[in-house]
């Protein structure tokens, strides 16, 4: 029995991705608080959010503004049932770490102003601690008993302990809009293609993976970006930085060979990835031959790979309930186990590597039986 598809090509057009991609290069501008009023007042989420002020009779208390003062680490003291327990090393490999220790980037310390006069620390005591232990070491010109060291401090007058704790939520993240894994991508993107700083390994790595996919049409965007709907984009930002560059190469390859009038779909990566390092394992070469007949098993039984990745959870799903009465979580190695385990009831010839094969032994009889008579 020989492989039962042929891969049938689609026409390409030309991509607008290859001309709006926004890693390409920064906009090259600024804008003022004006243009940002402009579009809160043009947000219906913001327009419903100040009619619920307005209904309440909700008014701004200038005298509620935090203060700022510079104020003695000796003064400050540390509530421990507000704040976590001193993390030691957090302060020896994030904060002082002198690969990326820089005076300029230690943020103002956030207290509380008891009528004692008291400031209670609600944020920030890992920097405090961390300079507090600087000046003790003599490593800070000047400077010789920390207790009378001034470093800035942001502050509101309070004695209810309460706010103090609820403050302490929302300065961690509980109320406040982290930088998504897009933003913190672009952000080393740029500081390498505009910035032309190459002095963080990391930056340069991400840089160097984004210039790989872009080369094959294939572009990282946000989560629910508008852009999404463009061929070769993708937003699963966190399993792409978890390939390395020759894995990162094959998977954007084939999207772009095979499937380029479409979105990537995450399971091409997790593909890709584990049956580059499944051949290798093996001391098997993939040929070019294998991966344009996967691609034609995928294109004709399932159409792309959003529908492959359904079909293949269902037939996980009833796989684990057969083999240990319930629904196992899922595993990503599936997508590529499953695909070659098709590949090979469909006649394929192409020499795989076993390990692959045998890690959810029988997966394919779970697949649907539309789509397994074909091979009859």
């Amino acid at each position: 029995m020989t492989f039962m598809f042929e891969y049938q090509e689609v026409v390409r057009k030309p991509n607008p991705m290859a001309t709006i991609n926004p890693l390409a290069r920064g906009q090259g501008k600024t804008v003022n608080l004006r243009d940002r009023v402009i579009k809160l007042q043009e947000n219906y989420s913001w327009n419903k959010a100040v009619q619920e002020w307005q209904r309440s009779h909700k008014k701004f208390d200038l005298n509620r503004l935090p203060k700022v003062a510079m104020v003695k680490l000796g003064d400050i003291v540390i509530d421990v049932d507000v704040q976590r327990e001193l993390d030691e090393k957090h302060c020896a490999t994030k904060i002082i770490n002198t690969a990326v220790f820089d005076e300029a980037l230690l943020q103002t310390l956030q207290c509380i102003k008891n009528p004692q006069g008291q400031f209670i620390s609600i944020d920030g005591q890992h920097t405090a601690s961390s300079i507090a232990g600087l000046i003790s070491e003599g490593l800070i010109p000047g400077a010789d008993d920390w207790r009378q060291f001034e470093f800035p401090v942001q502050y509101i007058e309070t004695d209810n302990m309460a706010f103090a704790r609820r403050a302490f939520s929302i300065l961690n993240g509980k109320g406040k809009k982290k930088q998504s894994a897009y933003q913190q991508l672009r952000n080393s993107v740029f500081i390498v293609r505009i910035d032309k700083d190459t002095s963080d390994e990391e930056d340069v790595s991400l840089e160097r993976k984004v210039s790989i996919a872009e080369e094959h049409d294939c572009y990282p965007v946000e989560v629910n970006s508008k852009l999404g709907k463009y061929p070769g984009t993708f937003s699963n930002i966190a399993t792409f930085k978890t390939l390395n560059e020759g894995e990162l190469e094959l998977a954007c390859w084939w999207h772009n060979k095979y499937f380029h009038y479409t979105s990537l779909h995450v399971s091409t990566f997790f593909i890709l990835r584990d049956i580059g390092r499944g051949f290798t394992s093996a001391k098997l070469d993939f040929s070019e031959k294998l991966f344009e007949e996967l691609a034609a098993l995928i294109q004709t039984l399932f159409v792309d790979l959003s529908q492959y990745q359904e079909s293949v959870a269902e037939a996980y799903r009833l796989w684990s309930e057969k083999r240990y009465g319930y629904t196992v979580a899922w595993n990503d190695d599936a997508y590529s186990t499953a695909l070659l385990q098709l590949y090979q009831k469909f006649g394929g010839e192409e020499k795989l590597p076993l390990a692959m094969l045998d890690r959810f032994d029988d997966l394919v009889k779970f697949f649907d039986e539309d789509v397994l008579s074909l091979a009859d």
